[in-house]
């Protein structure tokens, strides 16, 4: 098992907890309920456990003797401890060594990748520490950016996601026909990936990408027939030694007599692939969220585009949905994540849907890097409209 990205975050976290003043990051889980272990930890427990970390960069775990093997031999640790009756006693014994005076919890109203700690174990939590002078506050604050801030690693298996999401793209588009159903459509994914030994990683299981012929929302593929002239919406990830992609592709099937999509179409896409195009031009270092929507949002409108519906992108990862910034509109949905600042290293999606309307429904979605002075395709682009003949 490769722990080096773990181990990577682990120092960038000891650095945050220096330049917040909080002495210790204690993160409480069960059956790996916190959503942030495979990112900081790499390794879980099944029964009750804890994992500290400290602002002088010591590390800890807590757990049972019969999870203690894969901490052990992971070697980020420089201390686990191992108990036999109950979490209570041990944790508290290594807190109180530490003497914290600010401690970190995985807890936030409006970010759910933050948010792993539960009511009740919350409750639990201040039962076990009571008589502990110490101030709690939310991880929140760092724990999104060591999210959001990619090491050069990370971007690599980013990167190599995406490219076996367009490779895939590549051999599916060649088998699709009219009287498929979207399904059928769909199944041609599962052996593609199986060849590849990759997963889909929206779920992290061998399953179909959303496939779309109407009824436009995030649902499975259904038994609808794909007819000559139908628009499709493919919108699939790939898993990649735990880093995902997020690509959507959109298909037309010719009709016998064409050779080329009906005008209406093609124009449809050009405008959804200028909005990619000039909110990429305001994704850069400095840019607040809301601000790079409102140039695709308000791009679509002068196109005589419907408003789009959702965010314009969202940031990639861990998850498909990886938190943090959110390139968004200020709407009371979204909370907080539209107000975010774009940094160096982010990792995003671009995708301002056309929703069916007068017009046709249009989804392109690509993934960028964001750089120094701006940002940088991760994917190479769908120029056009993949026609299907058959």
């Amino acid at each position: 098992m490769d722990y080096s990205v773990n181990r990577e975050k682990m120092e960038q976290a000891a650095e945050a907890l220096n330049q917040q003043g909080i002495d210790l990051w204690l993160i409480l889980t069960s059956e790996g309920s916190d959503p942030c272990l495979p990112l900081v930890t790499g390794v879980r427990t099944v029964g009750p456990g804890a994992f500290l970390l400290t602002s002088k960069g010591e590390r800890y775990a807590v757990c049972t003797s019969i999870d203690a093997q894969d901490i052990e031999e992971s070697g980020l640790f420089d201390k686990v401890v191992k108990y036999t009756e109950g979490l209570a006693g041990a944790l508290r014994e290594l807190v109180d060594s530490i003497r914290p005076y600010r401690m970190a919890l995985n807890y936030s109203e409006g970010e759910h990748l933050c948010d792993g700690l539960t009511l009740g174990r919350y409750r639990w939590l201040m039962e076990a520490l009571h008589g502990i002078e110490c101030e709690f506050v939310s991880s929140e604050s760092f724990l999104t950016r060591l999210r959001s801030l990619k090491t050069p690693e990370e971007i690599r298996r980013t990167k190599k996601a995406i490219d076996i999401t367009l490779d895939i793209y590549d051999a599916v588009f060649k088998k699709l026909k009219v009287g498929m159903t979207e399904k059928q459509a769909g199944e041609l994914f599962l052996g593609e990936m199986s060849a590849r030994d990759v997963v889909n990683g929206l779920d992290r299981t061998l399953s179909m990408p959303m496939v779309l012929k109407d009824n436009i929302s995030h649902r499975q593929p259904s038994d609808n027939v794909i007819e000559y002239g139908d628009m499709v919406i493919f919108d699939y990830s790939v898993d990649y030694e735990g880093y995902v992609s997020d690509i959507a592709r959109t298909v037309y099937f010719l009709k016998p007599d064409e050779n080329d999509a009906p005008e209406d179409m093609k124009f449809a896409f050009q405008a959804a692939y200028d909005a990619i195009s000039a909110a990429r031009l305001a994704l850069k270092p400095g840019a607040i969220g809301h601000e790079v929507d409102g140039v695709a949002r308000q791009f679509l409108l002068d196109r005589g585009m419907p408003e789009i519906s959702h965010a314009t992108g969202h940031q990639i990862g861990r998850q498909t949905h990886d938190g943090g910034t959110l390139l968004g509109p200020r709407w009371d949905r979204y909370g907080s994540a539209p107000y975010g600042s774009v940094e160096k290293n982010m990792i995003f999606t671009l995708e301002p849907t056309i929703l069916p309307g007068k017009q046709p429904y249009i989804l392109l979605e690509e993934n960028l890097v964001v750089t120094d002075e701006g940002s940088e395709y991760l994917s190479s682009r769908q120029e056009s409209l993949v026609l299907i003949r058959s």
